[in-house]
């Protein structure tokens, strides 16, 4: 049995209308949707959380009130595989290394975002993988027994 995550950060926006219709159509096919932090707006969260089970964290730009209710940190199980997510912060030079410094449990994946800028790579012993803005495209991550995670386009109609 396998597990996919659709992971996205930095909507930025209000509603999923502003997002890419392939990215809306992969959040339908999700068992779970991981947003890293700055969807901007609650209403957004609560699109989303309308289309399925969501795990969020905060973002920098996030409002008030999702800063309230989101952790700025996250450890979920997922199919037996640890998963860290958190949204980072800093300069996107060394961000990878910022970020996997925050999960001293060693976590199979995380997932963070901040910086826009896509990544798939492993630091210090851990996959990593940052969605890239969401507006540019997401992370389709697929967890049985190993972790196959793939970074996605997003492409507008």
């Amino acid at each position: 049995m396998t597990v996919t995550l659709i992971a996205l950060s930095d909507s930025h926006g209000a509603t999923l209308a502003g997002l890419p219709p392939s990215l809306l159509d992969a959040l339908r096919t999700a068992d779970v949707i991981v947003h890293a932090g700055d969807h901007t707006e609650m209403s957004l969260l609560e699109e989303l959380r309308g289309m399925g089970q969501v795990v969020a964290v905060a973002g920098n730009m996030d409002s008030t009130m999702l800063k309230v209710h989101l952790p700025h940190r996250q450890l979920i199980t997922v199919n037996g595989k640890l998963v860290g997510i958190t949204h980072g912060s800093g300069a996107p030079l060394g961000i990878s290394h910022r970020v996997r410094a925050l999960f001293p449990e060693n976590p199979d994946l995380i997932v963070f975002g901040h910086s826009h800028v896509p990544f798939k790579g492993v630091v210090d012993g851990v996959l990593m993988v940052n969605p890239g803005q969401a507006t540019k495209g997401y992370a389709r991550i697929v967890v049985g027994e190993s972790i196959e995670a793939e970074l996605v386009s997003a492409q507008t109609r």
